[in-house]
């Protein structure tokens, strides 16, 4: 009997499907491992032993812990592979706190404001065919129907003139 190709097609996957577990099985962890179980026993034994020395304690933890970690992670957690990046800080320096000053310091006021002066009308004293003389000395000069000051037009408001 000849198969088609769609047949032939399902029938390839449903063996990879079969096949797939074996393939794809985990290791046994080795964590559970009796050689893991051995080796973490041996540290613990190690670090409740308190009949050493400390300098000899430490010799023996540091090579009963690199042993645990060969046997229970493998030997490629011993040495760990770096990437390109730099190695991490292991020390961070200690902050440096500036003592306060002895004296406080003494907050000065600002200095006041200037007073503000509102400036008065002046009075026209005396006026002539040309313009006029206020009571502040300046000349108010005729142009047509109004006097002009230094500064500008004034408005005149009975004997008084308000100049800018």
């Amino acid at each position: 009997m000849m198969m088609r190709f769609p047949e032939l097609l399902l029938a390839a996957c449903a063996c990879a499907v079969l096949a797939a577990p074996a393939a794809y099985a985990q290791p046994a962890d080795r964590l559970d491992s009796p050689d893991c179980k051995a080796a973490r026993e041996q540290l613990e034994a190690t670090l409740d032993d308190a009949g050493i020395g400390r300098n000899e304690r430490a010799q023996r933890l540091a090579v009963v812990r690199k042993k645990v970690l060969d046997i229970c992670l493998g030997p490629a957690s011993a040495h760990p592979q770096r990437s390109g990046a730099p190695q991490p800080v292991l020390a961070v320096p200690a902050p440096i706190i500036s003592a306060p000053p002895l004296y406080p310091t003494v907050r000065t006021t600002p200095p006041p404001l200037p007073a503000v002066s509102v400036p008065r009308p002046s009075v026209i004293t005396t006026c002539d065919p040309g313009g006029c003389w206020d009571s502040d000395g300046r000349r108010l000069n005729n142009l047509g129907p109004m006097l002009v000051g230094p500064r500008g037009p004034c408005t005149l408001q009975g004997g008084t003139a308000n100049c800018p």
